[in-house]
């Protein structure tokens, strides 16, 4: 008898796990409307003052948001690592740094430093004219 229950208790998870990853799937392009605290349409100085709530909202408790930033000579030595490389950092958001952010038409957001777990903003003549996001918790081959 128990050993029947075993059996469906392994069986039972077996078969659920697939139903999890595919129920915790996020792979969306949103073009109008708004979405995860973003509203298209919004100024990059909006959307860049709102990206410390959004973003906190997306992860979990103890997850960080991390960017790519390409090194070059002079951030090398602080960086630890080769000029040309791309670095990931963990933002702060403060207001010195939206200059950065506004030289950029477009603004990739990795959490846990994963491409697996993925906000990109998209802006078209200085708004926010595309969101998306994609979420998986496997890996493909």
């Amino acid at each position: 008898m128990l050993t029947k229950l075993n059996t469906c208790v392994i069986a039972c998870l077996i078969f659920s796990y697939p139903l999890y990853l595919w129920s915790t799937y996020i792979d969306k392009t949103i073009l109008k409307g708004s979405a995860f605290e973003f509203i298209i349409g919004s100024s990059k100085s909006e959307v860049y003052e709102n990206l410390p709530l959004a973003l906190s909202k997306l992860k979990g408790e103890s997850d960080k948001v991390f960017i790519q930033v390409k090194s070059n000579e002079e951030l090398a030595g602080y960086l630890a690592s080769s000029p040309d490389f791309n670095v990931w950092v963990n933002p702060y958001f403060h207001p010195i740094g939206y200059a950065q952010f506004a030289s950029k038409d477009e603004w990739d957001f990795y959490i846990n430093a994963s491409f697996t777990n993925v906000l990109k903003l998209k802006f078209c003549e200085g708004r926010l004219c595309e969101i998306y996001r994609h979420r998986q918790y496997f890996e493909l081959p």
